[in-house]
């Protein structure tokens, strides 16, 4: 693992440098019919087609789709420290992240919502489940041994399968909803089934003052993502209890830009 400076990381051959910076236009429609596109039918038929032997080898798939092996070096962030390292060391770290920041609210049943095929679910233990919009995700994490179900996230209705006794988390999920509510409003509904909510999920903070904290509210501006998760969250006071919040913990999904927050809360 080695430090990077934001002179290297803001370099020529850097795709949003230009798009940060304005100098090359760049904006996107963040709707069901984008979901569909780059989700759906792009990413997750084409693992669904292959015959794979375990979840590790479609996740390596996965990867390898958007273009990045396991060798291969990324950049990846913690706070607003930037490194470079292999993309399997990068990996293992953010899962080592993610298991440890959520074991204390492990419930006896655990749901992950936008769960894809169900890879998360693998990396903590319990009676895990989980919802997903993607039918060929779904039917894939079936076939891999997962309780999934179809699943979205403007469906009140569809909140309904949360069990009872869960804690229920998002890992990069709802960042692809531009405007949280709908979500939060729709567990609180559940708060009689809900243990615990916990979220891994980037969002636009209006706190960010620094540059590289102006960089990722401008990125995802960009990308029409989650513009208001942790701030409606924590202005629920009335509903919600936050037992734990932690802000650009780590680049997750290997893009510092689109770091990770984390927030943990219990239902009033």
């Amino acid at each position: 693992m080695v430090a990077i400076s934001l002179n290297d990381f803001f370099s020529d051959d850097y795709v949003w440098t230009d798009r940060i910076f304005g100098i090359k236009e760049f904006s996107k429609k963040r709707d069901i019919s984008q979901i569909e596109r780059e989700y759906n039918l792009d990413k997750y038929k084409s693992l669904f087609d292959l015959d794979l032997p375990d979840m590790e080898a479609y996740k390596v798939r996965e990867f390898e789709h958007s273009g990045i092996k396991q060798d291969q070096e990324v950049r990846m962030s913690f706070k607003d420290e930037l490194f470079k390292m292999p993309l399997k060391r990068a990996r293992l770290i953010a899962y080592n992240i993610f298991i440890d920041m959520i074991k204390p609210y492990l419930s006896e049943n655990n749901c992950e919502l936008g769960c894809g095929y169900g890879f998360n679910l693998e990396l903590i233990k319990g009676n895990n489940y989980g919802g997903e919009y993607s039918q060929y995700a779904v039917d894939l994490g079936k076939r891999l041994g997962h309780d999934l179900v179809q699943f979205n996230y403007y469906n009140e209705s569809d909140y309904d399968f949360i069990k009872l006794n869960s804690t229920v988390f998002t890992v990069h999920s709802i960042e692809q909803m531009p405007d949280a509510k709908v979500i939060i409003d729709s567990l609180y509904k559940q708060k009689d089934k809900i243990n615990y909510v916990v979220h891994f999920d980037p969002s636009f903070l209006p706190h960010r003052k620094n540059f590289i904290g102006k960089a990722r509210n401008k990125y995802i501006e960009l990308n029409d993502y989650n513009r208001n998760l942790y701030s409606y969250i924590t202005s629920r006071t009335d509903i919600i209890e936050v037992v734990a919040l932690e802000y650009d913990i780590i680049s997750m999904q290997i893009n510092p830009l689109n770091s990770t927050n984390f927030i943990a809360y219990k239902f009033k």
